[in-house]
């Protein structure tokens, strides 16, 4: 009877541990999907950033104020920087990247930047925040792609499943929200960092390492704890 007991207290613990592993297994934000990423679609322009001086740090945005496009920060000269309407698009939450090409202006030595935040948001046709989300890892050193700014040298960024299904349930409520950018760079030396929309994603949700960790944690646990039973038995 114990004996049947413990197997099924085992059971509970272990389906437990894998159950909180696969709940807190996505940060709720942007991932990183791939380099040197092919456009399968024309993407659409969304924000291009561009230094000024001797500053080596990026910051700006675009957003909807419910009439027109307001773009702020370091943006570039030019008409680049656009929300985009989710339906320009044609694809689902889970499809959508955000193309990130790399324009340094340096020659050969081509240095790394580091992207500090990445904030992706949706607004409503009153210009209300509906969705917003960030970069999951946090701060990103990526190197320049060779070739530099060009069609087929992009960085690709989506969304993990959590941020997905959020964007997905905002987007049945009204299929009409609009996507604004806003991002902060930094160790850049020349520019513009042009960030673009694109539809062609088939993003794999990309899980935590603390997840894993915790799960081979909870097994281990587990394991000791049948140690621990079997050597009592074998001392009685």
């Amino acid at each position: 009877m114990k004996k049947t007991c413990f197997k099924g207290i085992l059971i509970l613990g272990v389906l437990l541990t894998i159950s909180f592993a696969s709940t807190t297994a996505f940060a709720d934000g942007i991932v990183f999907l791939e380099a040197n990423h092919s456009k399968l679609v024309p993407p659409l322009a969304a924000l291009n950033l561009q230094h000024h001086g001797h500053n080596t740090t990026e910051s700006g945005g675009v957003r909807f104020d419910g009439t027109s496009d307001v773009a702020f920060g370091d943006i570039s000269a030019g008409p680049h920087q656009h929300t985009v309407a989710f339906s320009d698009l044609g694809t689902t939450a889970t499809n959508l990247q955000i193309l990130l090409n790399i324009n340094e202006a340096n020659g050969g030595d081509k240095s790394t930047i580091t992207i500090n935040s990445l904030i992706l948001s949706a607004y409503d046709s009153g210009g209300n925040v509906v969705f917003s989300t960030d970069l999951a890892t946090g701060p990103l050193t990526l190197d320049q792609i060779k070739g530099g700014q060009g069609a087929n040298a992009d960085y690709a960024f989506g969304l993990d499943s959590e941020a997905a299904a959020r964007l997905q349930a905002a987007l049945a409520a009204d299929p009409n929200l609009r996507l604004g950018l806003e991002a902060t760079l930094s160790n850049v030396q020349g520019g513009p960092e042009r960030f673009r929309f694109s539809g062609s994603g088939g993003n794999e949700p990309v899980p935590e390492p603390a997840t894993m960790v915790l799960l081979g944690t909870g097994l281990a646990g587990f394991a000791g704890a049948i140690r621990k039973r079997r050597n009592a038995r074998k001392s009685d």
